[in-house]
């Protein structure tokens, strides 16, 4: 008897003990196609370890149709060695596969696709800690773009996607909050500019998603974007903003707007579900900056945002820790970063640009602000946030807060 032969015999053996299986023919049909007939690729992603592990790899496969039996699989895997784990990636698979087809495909060297997830609430500089795997993607390169806006060939993006502004004097990362957070699959040998752009175009998407079979049929044309836009509540997003940002003289300058507001709540929330509340307060102090005689409070010309300090400390000098957006325990904002413009204590108004970008969640909540009557809010140790409408009842909040119990 060959090695093959054996060593397959003793698999289905531990399987039909394991598994209580009726049969040896049985126990032979597990390592056939789960269906032959279904010759159609699909995309199988595996998440880098210990995210996914070859059980959780297996039992995925089964319960995808990919696989007839996820215990034979694993045993399988095991003779071939690739229980010591499956690279990170997207494979092209077929319920047309045997099972030993599948176990030399997850074992190739490079995966077909390489899957990239960048979390929400991140600043540009962090995103290349989680773009591994493409070999043709340059650090340096992107973090270049940006925060120029320019891409290595030069050409300039602010001229390509009409929803980027022109970066100003002050601004730190002219992509900033545009690099939209979201699961990608890239190509090995994607480029920086390839990854740039399917983030851009992702934004855009967002912004006015086209049909299933060309989603990103409108993001090119401002106006085309506009005329099909996404909608909160049956409402043009574009209108809505426009509403909610009365000096934005574009869509352009709403969707910049917007994020700003968007960018400050995703970063001062714990919780997805606070943003709205959180988004209603910055932009009741956007309109205070904007016309405080119509919208009178006691809060002066500055947002007084933490986050927006930590992004003008961590801009300055950035970390060498990776530890950015360091919360600013026992020290004052005005005494952080002062000169720096995106520190909206010791300057008026909104900063520049966004500091983050923000998941949808938080954008719909800068789309379409809540009416609030509150000017103030305090995060306790527990992430919960409160809400008063003066210097007053923040004081009280603050009270509050110090005696939160997790």
């Amino acid at each position: 008897m060959k090695a093959f032969a054996r060593v397959v015999t003793v698999i289905l053996a531990l399987a039909l003990f394991a598994a209580g299986f009726a049969g040896a023919t049985a126990a032979l049909d597990v390592f056939q196609p789960a269906n032959a007939k279904v010759t159609t690729m699909v995309k199988f992603e595996v998440k880098p370890y210990p995210q996914d592990t070859t059980n959780t790899v297996a039992q995925r496969l089964q319960d995808e149709g990919l696989i007839r039996n996820a215990l034979v699989f694993r045993l399988w895997a095991r003779y071939k060695h690739l229980d010591r784990g499956v690279q990170a990636g997207v494979y092209l698979l077929s319920p047309s596969m045997t099972m030993n087809q599948i176990v030399n495909t997850l074992q190739s060297a490079t995966p077909d696709e390489i899957a990239v997830t960048i979390p929400d609430g991140m600043r540009a500089t962090q995103y290349p800690d989680y773009i591994q795997g493409l070999s043709q993607f340059d650090p340096k390169a992107f973090l270049t773009t940006a925060k120029t806006g320019v891409e290595p060939d030069g050409t300039k993006l602010w001229q390509k996607y009409w929803f980027i502004p022109q970066p100003g004097p002050n601004v730190a990362y002219a992509l900033e909050g545009y690099l939209y957070p979201a699961g990608y699959d890239f190509f090995p040998n994607a480029t920086t500019t390839t990854v740039v752009e399917k983030m851009l175009d992702q934004f855009g998407i967002e912004l006015c998603p086209g049909p299933s079979s060309k989603p990103a049929q409108y993001i090119y044309d401002a106006k085309l974007c506009h005329q099909n836009a996404a909608t909160i509540n049956g409402t043009n997003i574009f209108d809505l903003m426009h509403a909610a940002y009365p000096d934005a003289k574009s869509d352009t300058d709403a969707i910049h707007d917007m994020l700003i507001i968007s960018s400050l709540a995703t970063k001062e929330v714990r919780h997805r579900k606070d943003a709205v509340g959180v988004a209603a307060m910055y932009h009741n102090r956007y309109l205070h900056d904007l016309d405080a005689n119509r919208y009178p409070a006691d809060v002066g010309q500055a947002f007084g945002s933490d986050p927006s300090v930590e992004y003008a400390r961590d801009t300055d000098k950035p970390p060498t820790n990776d530890k950015w957006w360091k919360g600013l325990v026992g020290v004052s904002g005005n005494d952080v970063s002062p000169n720096n413009p995106y520190n909206t204590y010791t300057h008026g108004g909104m900063p520049p640009g966004p500091i983050a970008s923000p998941y949808w969640d938080a954008m719909e909540a800068g789309i379409a602000p809540a009416n609030s009557p509150y000017w103030y809010i305090y995060s306790d140790n527990c992430g919960a946030i409160y809400y008063a409408k003066d210097f007053a009842g923040f004081q009280q909040i603050q009270a509050q807060a110090a005696n939160a119990k997790c």
